[in-house]
């Protein structure tokens, strides 16, 4: 394993909220930055879920996990099965 980088995440705030429209503002800015963070874990969660199916062997080929055939329809990157 490489050795971990300083990682940041940047959102626009105020270093010292003055009033309560800074502190909302702030608020604000804050629920931004933990969205943001919440869809990099999923993102990881989901990269994690398909590295350990491929080590554990549990499908053959990881295109034959996805079930690809002529019924699905995409869903901008998603696959989804007519019902």
């Amino acid at each position: 394993m490489r050795e971990p980088e300083k990682r940041t995440l940047e959102y626009c705030g105020f270093s010292q909220p003055r009033d309560f429209n800074e502190i909302q503002f702030e608020l604000l800015g804050l629920q931004n930055l933990i969205k943001r963070a919440e869809e990099r874990i999923s993102l990881l969660n989901q990269s994690s879920f398909l590295a350990n199916l491929a080590v554990n062997n549990e499908s053959e080929d990881l295109d034959n996990y996805f079930n690809k055939n002529k019924e699905q329809k995409g869903d901008r990157n998603n696959i989804i099965k007519k019902g």
